[in-house]
């Protein structure tokens, strides 16, 4: 049986987590139609207005997740820090712990080159260019970093619902 401050940060961590990982998958499949499949060029049958579009959307969910992000890292460490389950009973918290954590310093700095997006799109009349040249710079910054955190968002998902690696407890004699 869990704390109640445990049950509050576990709450509180899945639902930021799903508001935070579906505001990712939306911003990075608003970023794919910019592009053409397994290259970094930009595709040439997208009009102006379109393409503008998908940079406001880009921008408008780059915010969620950039308000969405320091709430999931505080609930699960806040989880971790009042559960009553171990690393060495629960194996698939702790790996679901370490590719959760281990991917911050990627998100933080890709947050850094997010601002500069959501800076064009909010303050002032920018010319196409200049979105173009800040999304290839978040584009191309990490080359494929972004994407494995994403699977391992993903899996994290994966090793809670199925948890692997859990200790049966050992029966009293």
């Amino acid at each position: 049986m869990e704390k109640p401050t445990a049950k509050f940060f576990l709450i509180l961590f899945l639902l930021s987590f799903c508001v935070w990982l579906g505001a990712a998958t939306v911003r990075t499949t608003s970023g794919g139609k910019l592009i053409q499949f397994g290259t970094i060029e930009f595709k040439h049958n997208i009009e102006l207005s379109v393409e503008r579009s998908l940079y406001n959307t880009i921008a408008e969910y780059s915010i969620i997740t950039m308000a969405m992000y320091p709430l999931v890292i505080c609930s699960a460490a806040g989880y971790l820090a009042t559960t009553r389950r171990t690393f060495r009973q629960h194996g698939w918290l702790l790996m679901s712990a370490l590719l959760l954590f281990i991917f911050v310093p990627v998100e933080v700095y890709g947050m850094y080159l997010d601002w500069k997006l959501i800076g064009l799109n909010y303050w002032g009349d920018w010319p196409i260019e200049e979105f173009r040249k800040a999304f290839l710079v978040r584009l191309t910054a990490f080359s494929g970093l972004p994407f494995i955190a994403t699977l391992s968002y993903y899996t994290i998902i994966i090793l809670v619902v199925w948890q692997p690696m859990k200790k049966k407890p050992e029966p009293i004699l």
